[in-house]
């Protein structure tokens, strides 16, 4: 495909034509073994070959007087904030990635020397950090512990539901560093198009996670839309992060984010495979050590190619192959007591369990009746913590049931 005419989004691969209607041309598809066909135009897809699209350049220029105005208002809307909050300090965080950089030529055409932010996660690609060295004026903030450090120590990965790293590593390490007697101006790339909970934020917002401070966000391009940003961007010159030249839509956060797709991982393969090694051999280890295969009734393959970022238990019932392969890594040599980690619900409440309650149970009763920590501290007369102390134990003393 020729350079500067095509646009991808969600898989769909589009291009306008000389009028400036959008067409789709192509899908990708990604398997799970991550490789890749697409289908061809058909069922509401175009026919368009290039010498009847319009290109990036002209595109632009016939969305010129749009592009103004977008600007215009974006940048009313900023001396607006800066008049009415006259008494605080402009600050723009910056991740390198569209949203931002856009906010902040917006509001350095307005305020030069307005300082910026970049919020070191421990997890971007060399070209994010490249990017940020080159931004005037930007403090770099890094955490005191960084993500992989963290995951080792308290045996945690994110997930869908559990996304403990973005708070962490992002408005974290933020509100730490800076002064929370200070009354801050944060001038923000966030926009209504990006998600669900992002949707109703109007032109200023209080982040919760910023406790008790005089802050004030301001959002100068909450309503624009994806192609909005991107034609501005390209109109004005913009530095564009290299990272989305290689077809990524997000820039930070790299490798690891649970929100990331198959075709994310395809690009992950190709141009970061250290990377991409590194995570894998992270989860598998985890997955090892925790005795998934239980509690997700999914193999080690299984949960490398979707189930580490699932939304919880990977299918009903395990298969022999589950089974097996429990049995081999843990070093259970009979199949009965491996049979029992998948009897996996409290003989008392109910409640969903734990391998380690389930290795306790094994362990104190030796038999088919299993319980979760409350109950076992209730019958057997010992605190929580001193039940998960003895669990600690038996595990480092090599048990292979912990």
């Amino acid at each position: 495909m020729q350079e500067g005419y095509y646009w991808y989004n969600k898989s769909v691969v589009k291009a306008f034509d000389k009028e400036g209607n959008l067409h789709k041309l192509y899908r990708l598809k990604v398997n799970d073994d991550l490789s890749m066909s697409y289908s061809k135009p058909r069922n509401g897809y175009s026919q368009l070959d290039v010498k009847d699209m319009m290109s990036w350049a002209e595109l632009v220029n016939s969305k010129q007087d749009y592009i103004n105005d977008l600007e215009q208002n974006a940048l009313n809307l900023i001396q607006d904030k800066l008049d009415k909050y006259s008494s605080y300090t402009p600050i723009i965080p910056v991740s390198t990635g569209k949203d931002s950089m856009t906010v902040l030529h917006l509001v350095r055409q307005l305020f030069p020397s307005a300082k910026a932010i970049f919020n070191n996660t421990s997890l971007d690609c060399a070209e994010v950090y490249r990017m940020a060295k080159t931004i005037s004026n930007c403090q770099i903030m890094s955490p005191k512990q960084g993500f992989y450090q963290y995951i080792k120590e308290y045996n945690k990965i994110p997930t869908p539901t559990m996304r403990f790293c973005c708070g962490m590593y992002k408005s974290n390490v933020m509100t730490s560093q800076l002064d929370k007697n200070m009354k801050y101006l944060l001038f923000m790339g966030m926009r209504n198009s990006e998600s669900a909970k992002r949707k109703d934020y109007t032109d200023e917002v209080v982040n919760p996670e910023w406790g008790q401070t005089n802050w004030m966000g301001i959002l100068p391009i909450c309503k624009w839309a994806d192609l909005d940003v991107w034609l501005y961007m390209l109109s004005r010159n913009i530095v564009i992060n290299d990272k989305y030249k290689k077809g990524y839509s997000r820039v930070g956060c790299a490798i690891a984010c649970p929100y990331y797709t198959k075709s994310v991982w395809v690009l992950d393969e190709y141009y970061y495979p250290e990377m991409r090694k590194r995570w894998l051999d992270i989860l598998r280890t985890y997955f090892i050590n925790n005795k998934k295969w239980a509690a997700l009734n999914c193999t080690i393959e299984d949960f490398l190619q979707k189930g580490w970022n699932g939304y919880g238990i990977y299918r009903d019932k395990p298969t022999e192959e589950v089974i097996d392969q429990m049995q081999q890594y843990t070093g259970i040599t009979d199949r009965e007591t491996v049979m029992k980690y998948f009897n996996n619900t409290c003989s008392k409440c109910g409640k969903k369990l734990k391998k380690d309650e389930i290795a306790l149970s094994m362990k104190f009763f030796n038999n088919n009746t299993f319980y979760c920590y409350d109950c076992l501290s209730e019958g057997m007369g010992l605190s929580k913590k001193e039940l998960k102390e003895t669990a600690k134990n038996f595990k480092n003393n090599g048990c292979v049931l912990f």
